[in-house]
């Protein structure tokens, strides 16, 4: 999970060491479904190493709600609960590998895709997006898990396709950040999260929101992140934007099948839009080796950003970045 934010918007993060010069000026929108088709010149830097077998759309019954009825027909408990797998370890095992068996990678695990950046209202696209987060999971506890992870995201020309220097005028950089470390605990009936390293100190500054999950069926599993972001700016006033990120898993992890997620964003995104209305929209799958990344993100990471081939080794490499951060 990536946490969208404008870097110019937020107070800087206090830190007792020297931070990353490699910060993006940007806002990190994050991350994390197989991009659908567009023409060759947007798209053509995704396809997943292998093809999903996409999931089949349950329709209402009786005008329930397909989100709790199983694919055999019925609505009970009994066979809600008979599809139920464990969320927590599920979350873990999909979105940082960690765990054993099918889905698990301990070496980390790279959510990749894309999708476009839009003006709101009229739906002008103003950018190609795309990147990819990679990052791995701590076991702290039965209840508690933590991500270590790094995150890019290019802007490229809706045109020609190239990676933008500007914007009407502006610099555009691409989306950089080095490190992050996020928290997440297991509830009564979801999961919640704590971002505890990030470019800006926002350990206490987003509204408490839960990971919430559904099965449909024996094989799929969806689980939502929300985001919402309401902090006041020094001299500027109120910084608002929102974020949802939704996955899709089968909890057996099958390797013909990986999992999926699509996210969208409003907000500030600099110097695109001030105004926290443009429009952010990325769909990407997960895949366990650098090698099986599109070819011009590769390229462009060997070329400029060769740490991010894997994720931050632990806890210190994040500190020795982003400076000390609260341990709890």
């Amino acid at each position: 999970m990536g946490i969208g934010i404008d870097e110019h918007s937020l107070p800087p993060r206090r830190h007792r060491r020297a931070t990353s010069t490699a910060r993006s000026t940007l806002p990190l929108c994050a991350l994390y479904c197989v991009l659908s088709s567009v023409s060759v010149h947007r798209s053509y830097a995704f396809s997943p190493s292998s093809v999903a077998i996409h999931p089949t759309s349950l329709p209402y019954q009786n005008g329930g709600d397909p989100f709790t009825q199983a694919l055999d027909g019925t609505s009970s408990s009994l066979a809600r609960q008979r599809t139920t797998s464990d969320t927590f370890e599920t979350w873990g095992k999909m979105r940082l590998g960690l765990g054993d068996g099918p889905g698990s990678n301990n070496e980390g695990v790279f959510w990749v895709g894309g999708g476009y950046l839009y003006e709101a209202h009229s739906g002008k696209e103003l950018a190609v997006f795309e990147g990819f987060d990679i990052g791995k999971g701590v076991r702290l506890s039965d209840n508690h898990i933590r991500q270590i992870s790094r995150k890019i995201f290019w802007f490229r020309d809706p045109i020609t396709g190239e990676i933008m220097e500007d914007f009407e005028g502006k610099e555009v950089k691409p989306i950089v950040y080095d490190s992050q470390m996020i928290d997440y605990f297991r509830a009564d009936d979801s999961i919640t999260y704590s971002v505890e390293a990030s470019l800006r100190n926002l350990k206490g500054e987003l509204p408490k929101m839960k990971i919430t999950s559904q099965m449909v069926g024996p094989r799929q599993m969806m689980i939502q992140v929300p985001v919402f972001i309401d902090v006041e700016i020094p001299g500027r006033g109120k910084y608002q934007a929102w974020e949802f990120y939704d996955y899709s898993v089968d909890p057996s992890f099958p390797a013909d099948r990986p999992p999926t997620a699509s996210w969208c964003r409003q907000g500030s995104v600099p110097p695109f839009n001030m105004d926290s209305k443009a429009v952010l929209r990325f769909s990407g799958y997960r895949c366990d080796r650098f090698e099986d990344l599109p070819d011009r993100m590769k390229e462009e990471v060997v070329r400029n950003h060769p740490h991010f081939v894997s994720p931050p080794e632990d806890e210190k490499e994040v500190e020795g970045v982003l400076g000390k951060f609260d341990d709890r």
